[in-house]
């Protein structure tokens, strides 16, 4: 009796033994996450995505080692609203943030239509990826380009821990130090000294904050300021371009200074990942490259117009300001060595505001936004179910965009101009440069994707432009 109940302990013993230690294990293995923005980066800006200028050896090797999208897009074409849906999983229209932050200001006579307000910051309501991860104990912390309000809407008050220079501006005053305003960001200016590059010290900070946290799990937001303007880079890599184009004719592009500030970001990211490498924690943290929308592909307005248009985003469309594909595509590399152990090129249309539902579920946290999906069945092999991305710019944009929306459903897209009152209609399998307009051919489909569209926009409650009362034909939009 006594050697059977011993048994009996031992196995019991055994099987909690067992249960405590997969339970332990279970919790370990929720990943480190590491989502990096890049600032106007164009789809068209990386080797891995055809460019063959500009040298970005390390997001090469990031793209061989996981997944690279291909139709990846940002949930709009300024930064603004696709960083609000990148870190909340929400549509710009639901968080009424479907322009960048700079103030409403009241058309002038040369604007044809009114456009409507927008929120100045993204509010408290709306809860953030690093507010959902305080769940499962995930520290937290933001570095870099924040651009969605200042004060209680900062990043430290929004669920990050540690805040590194995020707050309301979009830009600094310079890549070089002391960045900004002396003074407004002590955090990386009192670390900092005479000829340091931006984009290096927020990745100092990246590596520092990676190598505390090293024993914990973490979620960290590295959004860099570059290759937004101003177009600035270290001499040495602007001087590796220049002889290597072999020409000083700015206007071929990619622009010298702009590939210096690319190869600057692939420099940096080589960092990170030779930090996790070291650190033996790669293998189950999940890296996340992508930009906020698409290149530069025009003059910039006169206080920073030096060395721009800086890029031409390939055979894409337009760019930054535009609901063509070159203001929206962008390049989208995920790295997980844990769960994903081959490369994977995957070509299913996906948008930033899939980022929330992806994470939620890889943690295990049942929370969900209806504005996006989760990807992690195509990180396992498998299909989305099929849906339509719509992009909603109600307004005039610095680069020339007019007040439009877009919608994709499998391999069409839909363009509304609301200032002629028109639509487009494209084949992006057969048409990815967006040069044969459709609409009239292709009538059937039209009617229908014009259905689908409005029924999102009707969905989503989105507010239109309208006329403007002031308006005067003989004045011309700057």
């Amino acid at each position: 009796m006594i050697i059977r109940c011993y048994k009996t302990f031992l196995k019991t013993t055994l099987f909690l033994c067992l249960f405590i230690s997969c339970s332990e294990k279970k919790i370990s293995e929720n990943p480190n996450i590491i989502m990096i923005v890049a600032d106007d980066l164009g789809w068209y800006d990386l080797g891995c995505y055809g460019n063959d200028f500009i040298e970005t050896p390390n997001l090469d090797r990031l793209a061989s080692e996981g997944i690279r999208f291909t139709d990846a897009y940002a949930a709009a074409p300024l930064c603004s609203p696709s960083r609000a849906s990148l870190i909340t999983g929400l549509h710009p229209i639901t968080v009424n943030i479907t322009e960048h932050i700079h103030g409403n200001h009241p058309a002038g006579p040369n604007q044809k239509l009114q456009t409507p307000s927008i929120a100045q910051q993204l509010d408290l309501e709306f809860e953030t990826i690093a507010e959902a991860l305080k769940e499962k104990n995930y520290h937290t912390a933001f570095i870099g380009k924040w651009h969605l309000g200042g004060g209680k809407f900062k990043p430290d008050n929004r669920g990050f821990d540690l805040n590194i220079a995020g707050a309301w501006n979009g830009l600094p005053q310079s890549f070089f130090y002391p960045f900004f305003a002396p003074g407004e960001k002590p955090e990386i200016q009192n670390t900092s000294k005479e000829g340091d590059y931006l984009t290096d010290v927020l990745t100092n900070q990246a590596i520092d904050y990676i190598t505390k946290k090293k024993d914990s799990t973490f979620f960290m937001s590295l959004n860099y300021y570059s290759p937004h303007v101003p177009i600035e880079a270290k001499d040495s890599l602007v001087e590796k371009y220049r002889k290597k184009r072999g020409a000083v004719d700015e206007s071929l592009l990619p622009n010298i200074h702009y590939a210096a500030m690319v190869e600057s970001i692939d420099i940096n990211v080589g960092r990170i990942l030779k930090t996790l490498g070291e650190l033996n924690i790669d293998e189950n943290t999940i890296v996340i490259f992508t930009s906020d929308n698409g290149g530069l592909s025009v003059e910039e307005v006169p206080a920073f117009a030096k060395h721009t248009p800086p890029t031409d985003n390939g055979m894409l469309r337009e760019g930054k300001g535009y609901v063509y594909e070159g203001g929206i595509r962008e390049p989208l590399l995920v790295r997980w060595p844990s769960a994903i152990n081959e490369a994977k090129l995957d070509s299913t249309p996906v948008v930033g505001q899939d980022f929330f539902n992806t994470l939620m579920e890889v943690v295990g946290i049942e929370k969900r936004t209806s504005d996006g999906v989760s990807l992690v069945p195509l990180f396992e092999g498998g299909t989305l179910p099929k849906r339509g991305i719509l992009w909603h710019l109600p307004h005039y944009s610095p680069q020339g965009g007019k007040p439009s929306t877009a919608y994709r459903e499998g391999d069409w897209k839909i363009i509304a101009h609301y200032e002629r009152n028109i639509y487009e209609l494209y084949n992006l399998k057969d048409d990815i440069a967006e040069s044969n307009d459709l609409s009239q051919e292709e009538t059937k489909k039209f009617q229908e994707m014009k259905k689908a569209m409005d029924s999102v926009l009707l969905e989503l409650n989105a507010r239109f432009p309208q006329r403007n009362p002031d308006y005067n034909p003989s004045k011309t939009r700057v």
